[in-house]
Parts: structure tokens; C-alpha cells; sequence
């Protein structure tokens, strides 16, 4: 992570534990989740939310679409966007 700077945690898929989102704005910004794939959190799955598209100074997860599932809004600092991720999930 080249300039690492949004990190923020929920419970995305509602099973309980929180995920990690987090994002970098340097060359190459990404924005991704980690999930922790076992009981005590020693192994874990990153999934890339956005590959190049928003440099992430800032993120929040809530329920921003009013449908019970937390979405995460991140706002971009050099690509100077803001965006919704709506949660699809079940």
C-alpha cells in the first residue's frame, strides 16, 4: 500500500465478525476488504473493491440506502470523487 490512508471496519456480510476495509491513494490506489477466513483471525482473505478508481482518504460503512445491509461510501483525495458501494449481499 503506497500512501495508505482509509481504514474502517463492519460487520459487511452480517455473519458477526467485522471486516477491515481499507484503502490507499498513492500510485496504483486500491481499495480493498479483508476477511478473516478462520475463527481466530490468523488467516485472511483480501477481496479488491475498486482497482484504480478511487485514491481513498476516507471511508464509512452504514446503511446508506435504508435496506438493512451496511454500504461503504469512501471519498477520494487526487481522484477527487466520492463513492457508494451498495452491499448486495443476501
Amino acid at each position: 500500500m503506497d500512501n495508505g490512508h482509509a481504514l474502517a471496519v463492519g460487520d459487511l456480510d452480517g455473519e458477526g465478525r467485522d471486516e477491515i476495509v481499507c484503502g490507499f491513494r498513492g500510485k496504483g490506489c486500491q481499495l480493498s476488504i479483508y476477511q478473516a477466513v478462520d475463527a481466530n483471525g490468523e488467516r485472511w482473505r483480501k477481496t479488491v473493491l475498486d482497482d484504480g478508481g478511487i485514491a481513498a482518504a476516507d471511508c464509512i460503512i452504514d446503511d446508506f440506502t435504508g435496506d438493512g445491509k451496511p454500504d461503504i461510501v469512501c471519498i477520494g483525495a487526487s481522484t477527487g470523487n466520492l463513492k457508494l458501494y451498495e452491499n448486495l449481499g443476501k
